[in-house]
């Protein structure tokens, strides 16, 4: 999916949230978001709104000196959403479809989000995505394509929204791999936040490498084709990989209006695509 003029101030924006997260100091906060929007204005935007967002974030990184400026979030995000396991295995146990609620939960998840900049109230989510139709629903063909599936690809998105996506993934039949990102990125899944979820007792946990927040490497590539299914998670996700010659099913609240004019689905929707 290519940029829209629109993602320049929303990355802009993203930086300026992410260089706060780090109680820099005045300078700091200035040097990085000028150099970002320096960097947004060179940048091409036949590219995707991921590449503009990872040369940002690496820019307050190398201004704040913070490897990971979301750390404390993510760890709390996880411990919460982890403390209400029990709650939703219940959830799931009481479900008639226990496989679509699972998926519902996966989904629910990802407004975990620092990203779009709102405010996040996962119960209320929970609830809302368990009651509300699928804007795209390809639910039945996900399910008829991981029946038959040995090698299973899914791609990880946020801290916190991991632990639900591993009850999704207790209930698929294959062998998983969970692929995270290599290096910090907002509050988005390393494998360090995948193995303190207990990603690693249900799936394999692997890496896209270090170049692969915004872009797609061919040996990466190569691995998305070669798997019966591939699970995408999240709107970056989505925005990186939907114009990749995959067969890939993706799992996303709908949360900008560019990507819900890309996609098909509005602005606030759940979507199995």
């Amino acid at each position: 999916m290519d940029a829209h003029v629109e993602c320049g101030p929303c990355v802009l924006r993203q930086a300026l949230d992410t260089v706060r997260e780090t109680d820099a100091d005045v300078a700091t906060e200035r040097r990085a978001v000028r150099r970002t929007a320096t960097a947004i204005g060179e940048m091409s935007f036949d590219r995707t709104p991921m590449t503009i967002a990872a040369r940002a974030q690496a820019i307050v990184r190398e201004e704040t000196g913070i490897d990971d400026p979301f750390g404390d979030r993510k760890r709390l995000a996880t411990e919460t959403v982890a403390d209400m396991r029990p709650a939703l295995v219940d959830r799931l146990d009481g479900a008639a479809d226990r496989f679509e609620r699972a998926v519902r939960l996966a989904i629910a998840g990802n407004v975990i989000d620092v990203g779009p900049g709102h405010e996040v109230d996962i119960e209320a989510t929970i609830d809302d995505v368990l009651d509300r139709s699928f804007a795209i629903d390809r639910l039945d063909a996900l399910r008829a394509d991981l029946a038959d599936a040995d090698d299973v690809l899914y791609l990880l998105d946020n801290a916190g929204e991991v632990v639900l996506d591993r009850l999704l993934i207790e209930s698929i039949d294959a062998d998983v791999t969970a692929v995270a990102k290599a290096d910090p990125f907002l509050n988005d899944v390393t494998a360090a936040d995948a193995f303190a979820a207990g990603i690693d007792e249900v799936a394999t946990v692997e890496t896209r490498g270090t170049d692969g927040v915004g872009t797609i490497t061919d040996g990466f590539a190569d691995r998305l084709r070669a798997a019966d299914v591939v699970i995408s998670k999240g709107q970056g996700n989505y925005e990186l990989f939907s114009d990749c010659d995959a067969s890939i099913y993706f799992l996303l609240l709908v949360k900008c209006g560019v990507v819900a004019d890309d996609i098909g689905a509005p602005e606030g929707s759940v979507v199995v695509a």
